[in-house]
């Protein structure tokens, strides 16, 4: 037991010698910053999190890319009360009209209804978003 603690402490007593011996000059300069990870975009939800037309089955013949430009300009429309309008990159396109703003047991909330054209047809739906403590929006229906 005596001989385990010995080397142990010889060990950490290296490491921290080891550390201190970067071969750079000791004129007290602060240290070079470490590499930050870059911020990464909150992620574009899936299935019902969509909520409305976008969390069913039209949303589900969106690409992703479609998808999160349809999704954007639905949080727009909310954010601002006013209809906002879409074109993805693959020929589908639509917009978000706003309803009227609500508060209740779920906080501020707004209901919506979106048109998504995919092959030129229109498709159409409706939800309702509630905004959460942290702003961002839940589709709850």
């Amino acid at each position: 037991m005596k001989r385990a603690l010995s080397i142990a402490i010889w060990g950490m007593a290296a490491l921290l010698v080891g550390g201190c011996m970067d071969g750079g000059s000791m004129s007290g300069a602060a240290p070079a910053p470490a590499a930050t990870t870059p911020a990464v975009a909150p992620s574009l939800p899936t299935g019902a999190a969509l909520g409305g037309i976008l969390g069913g089955a039209v949303g589900a013949q969106l690409d992703e890319a479609d998808r999160q430009a349809a999704y954007d300009a639905q949080v727009a429309a909310l954010d601002a009360g006013q209809r906002r309008t879409w074109r993805g990159e693959h020929g589908a396109f639509g917009y978000v009209e706003p309803g009227a703003a609500a508060d209740g047991a779920q906080g501020f909330c707004r209901s919506y209804a979106q048109t998504i054209y995919i092959a030129g047809r229109p498709q159409r739906g409706h939800g309702l978003g509630c905004r959460q403590p942290d702003g961002a929006w839940r589709m709850t229906s």
